[in-house]
């Protein structure tokens, strides 16, 4: 857990992405897209070019996507479609530093009442953070070609105020 004293700042912001940052946004995503499928054998992955075109034609045109900065680069990206986390990444060399938990914590303060998401299966560090932050397992499917690999899908039922 981050213990940032409270006249501290951290040392990463989150915002939303601004049109200039959209380059640096998808080359995070792609960087640390791939580093999360390493169980992956090559036919199942797209090449990196359907990945960022993908990510810049779909994603960033139908998505709220937000990033976290760290020492003044894009170091993170989320992508919300409603209260769906369709995309959380953080970059290869600023993981482990706070910057999905920010991201994530910043979708629940948007979606207070719940979120849902999906992952690989055998994406054991995704699983392990989701459900560090009460996300848990709703039901397990297979992810579309050309991965066709295990996922599942996890639900945040939101936060509930503490009472009798």
């Amino acid at each position: 857990m981050n213990s940032t004293r409270i006249d501290e700042q951290p040392p990463w912001a989150v915002h939303r992405m601004a049109p200039n940052e959209l380059d640096e946004v998808v080359d995070v995503y792609y960087r640390s897209l791939i580093g999360s499928l390493s169980f992956l054998r090559p036919e199942q992955l797209r090449s990196e070019e359907d990945y960022k075109g993908f990510f810049r034609d779909v994603v960033a045109t139908t998505r709220d996507l937000w990033i976290a900065e760290f020492k003044g680069h894009v170091a993170g990206v989320l992508a919300l479609q409603g209260n769906v986390i369709d995309r959380l990444y953080v970059a290869p060399e600023a993981q482990g530093r706070g910057l999905g938990t920010a991201l994530l914590e910043y979708a629940k303060s948007l979606h207070p009442n719940g979120l849902t998401l999906l992952t690989h299966k055998r994406n054991a560090g995704a699983r392990r953070f989701y459900e560090r932050y009460g996300f848990v397992v709703k039901e397990f499917g297979t992810s579309p070609p050309p991965e066709s690999e295990p996922d599942v899908l996890y639900v945040w039922s939101g936060s509930r105020a503490a009472g009798p």
